[in-house]
């Protein structure tokens, strides 16, 4: 072990020795140390042959959670206050100086480093933030399908002979293996206190408004 990565450890401990808003610095400090290669949530939920072979296709774009809110009014507005719908505001709050920072933005904002997804505040304001495409995948395709009102308020997505089809993610519920791996890409023993209760949390989303007594903070 040469002395720099020595020092950074020692560094390290003796930061998260010194209390909570410390620790969060030390980890801050090790992130973006890192020199290792970055790869957008996406890519590492769906590996790299996936993940090129579906960006090299063409179809797939970020549309932003604007146009979520047409069918699922319930999740947009139940999850107002959720800490991932203020990711980047947090971001910007408590280290403004990584505000532009690769290595933060892939996973305080929506598609950073694919394409169509987040590159600033100035060119993709409406993609700030961990919105619904930020856990599912570019939403366009799914946009796209016929949709079919239910007489109970849901929705049904059908092709054209009347067959009713997965929702068009990459990382949809129809996925749950996929979409599993795009929350432990960035939820990290490091990162995430969540990690420690994942299946508390993975579960709480798949309603509107979760429990958050249920959750950890």
């Amino acid at each position: 072990m040469n002395i720099i990565k020595l020092n950074l450890i020692l560094f390290i401990v003796s930061i998260l020795l010194s209390g909570n808003g410390f620790a969060i610095e030390a980890c801050i400090y090790s992130k973006t140390a890192d020199n290792t290669e970055i790869k957008p949530p996406l890519q590492q939920a769906l590996g790299d042959e996936a993940f090129n072979k579906a960006m090299a296709s063409g179809q797939y774009a970020y549309t932003g959670n604007a146009k979520c809110r047409l069918c699922h009014r319930d999740f947009f507005l139940g999850r107002k206050g959720d800490v991932h719908d203020h990711a980047y505001e947090n971001l910007v709050a408590s280290a403004p100086e990584n505000a532009d920072n690769t290595r933060c933005l892939t996973c305080h904002t929506t598609g950073h480093g694919v394409k169509t997804g987040f590159k600033s505040m100035k060119k993709t304001p409406r993609l700030a933030n961990v919105q619904c495409e930020g856990c599912h995948g570019p939403g366009n395709i799914h946009i796209k399908r016929q949709v079919t009102k239910m007489p109970s308020g849901g929705v049904s997505q059908r092709d054209k002979n009347s067959k009713e089809v997965a929702g068009g993610f990459l990382a949809g519920t129809d996925k749950p293996e996929i979409l599993r791996k795009m929350c432990t890409s960035c939820h990290t023993k490091r990162w995430s206190s969540g990690t420690y209760n994942l299946d508390n949390d993975y579960n709480s989303y798949k309603t509107a408004k979760p429990d958050k007594d249920k959750r950890n903070p």
